[in-house]
């Protein structure tokens, strides 16, 4: 939780604009409420992550962070990829069959994809095993 007004945003190796949709997203469409909370994203090495198929991603470790809850029940470490809709669907990005490979290259088990969890809701509760929040509706 932050103590500032707005909270802040930092993004690090992607783009902020990025991370406010995700953000948003998370919160509309998986119960995932970040908004009075600061978030920071970092991406390692320096690199700059400029692919949508990292969407996904970011959406899993900022849900991790903010409910207390290893992604992949902390048994073994999971990838993931897919854009992220504004409706909470998860789109296909380019050349999955690479980037499992990879994944399995790498021991990364299971992979959390648009092909497996067609909606942002389903690829939570694939990466976390836990039930989302049900977030409150309007009267």
């Amino acid at each position: 939780p932050s103590e500032l007004v707005p909270p802040r945003r930092v993004a690090n190796g992607i783009d902020r604009n990025r991370l406010a949709l995700v953000l948003a997203v998370l919160g509309r469409h998986a119960g995932v409420g970040a908004g009075s909370a600061d978030v920071f994203v970092n991406v390692a090495g320096g690199v700059r992550v400029d692919e949508p198929g990292a969407d996904l991603a970011v959406a899993l470790a900022v849900a991790s962070a903010s409910r207390g809850v290893v992604a992949g029940a902390g048994e073994r470490p999971i990838a993931c990829f897919g854009e992220i809709g504004l409706t909470g669907e998860l789109r296909s990005v380019a050349h999955p069959e690479r980037r499992l490979a990879e994944a399995a290259k790498f021991g990364l088990e299971p992979v959390v994809s648009p092909e497996g969890s067609p909606t942002l809701r389903a690829a939570l509760k694939a990466a976390l095993g836990t039930a989302e929040r049900p977030r409150a509706r309007a009267a």
